[in-house]
């Protein structure tokens, strides 16, 4: 295993390259840290629904020694990641930069970076598909909590102004009990989950299985939890740990979700444009005349 890399890191790179089996083993450890450093192979195969030789040939497969050695990284990186925050993380990639000349450019350019490489990893069929959706469907709602809830608020913002029945959800009040109950398969969900998941806009996905509308997941990981809910994916990956270095790609790539809806209909949302500018040119004569 290499130095520079968590155990969860490990387990994601290689999540595609394992069986089916071994992958129920790799959710389950990447959801259940705890419990796996102080539980035997054998439990953590019986809570994934696999045999304890799964759980060895799981250790195999990502280039561990045994079963010994994965609770032994498991518990560093417990033991490390209570040293650290997102915040720290945060400061610490910024420090660095500090140090060199025009500082500001550097951190500017290592932002454009991710926004490229975020770019390069989007799936043409599932943007457009996504796009369409933003387009056709009747009422969009949006989720998300924790670091992701300024990203929502802003998509919000945003489409809110270029068509109607667009809805941001607060998890503090009983509007997402109201949501379940009329979204149908003339609604489409955003729900953006990113590390810390928080369990709400998952629950709420879990909740929607049976109503047959399309769920876009906006996350930071292949396996995160919303992608077992989604109907669509979008995985905005992450070099550092800090959630704060993901918003400036996210957003960008938010705009240009926007941007891919509005191609289905220029002539339309530019009148809505004319007729948002009019209504707004016209509120503000008359506040202030």
């Amino acid at each position: 295993m290499r130095d520079d890399r968590t155990i969860q890191q490990v387990i994601q790179d290689k999540f595609q390259e394992l069986s089916k089996s071994q992958q129920k083993v790799a959710t389950f450890i990447l959801k259940n840290l705890q419990t796996v450093g102080v539980h035997s192979a054998a439990y953590v195969g019986e809570k994934a629904g696999v045999s304890e030789t799964t759980v060895i040939r799981f250790c195999y497969a990502i280039g561990l020694s045994g079963y010994a050695q994965l609770q032994r990284e498991i518990t560093l990186h417990l033991f490390n990641e209570g040293k650290t925050s997102s915040l720290q993380n945060y400061l610490h990639s910024k420090q660095v930069l500090f140090e060199n000349p025009r500082f500001y450019e550097k951190t500017m350019e290592k932002d454009a970076s991710h926004i490229l490489q975020v770019a390069k990893g989007i799936n043409e069929k599932d943007f457009n598909k996504a796009t369409k959706l933003l387009h056709t469907r009747k009422k969009i709602y949006i989720a998300g909590n924790g670091s992701s809830y300024l990203a929502a608020q802003w998509l919000h913002f945003t489409l809110n102004l270029l068509r109607p029945n667009v809805v941001l959800l607060n998890f503090e009040t009983s509007e997402v009990i109201r949501a379940i109950q009329d979204i149908d398969e003339e609604s489409v969900v955003i729900i953006l989950s990113f590390h810390r998941y928080f369990k709400e806009p998952i629950q709420f996905a879990a909740e929607l299985q049976e109503k047959n509308c399309e769920i876009i997941g906006i996350t930071d990981a292949q396996i995160a939890p919303i992608t077992q809910y989604s109907t669509i994916t979008f995985v905005n990956e992450q070099q550092e740990m800090s959630t704060i270095d993901a918003m400036p790609a996210l957003v960008s790539f938010l705009n240009t979700l926007i941007a891919g809806m509005t191609a289905h209909d220029h002539d339309y949302y530019e009148n809505q444009r004319v007729k948002y500018d009019d209504f707004q040119n016209s509120f503000l004569a008359n506040r202030w005349s």
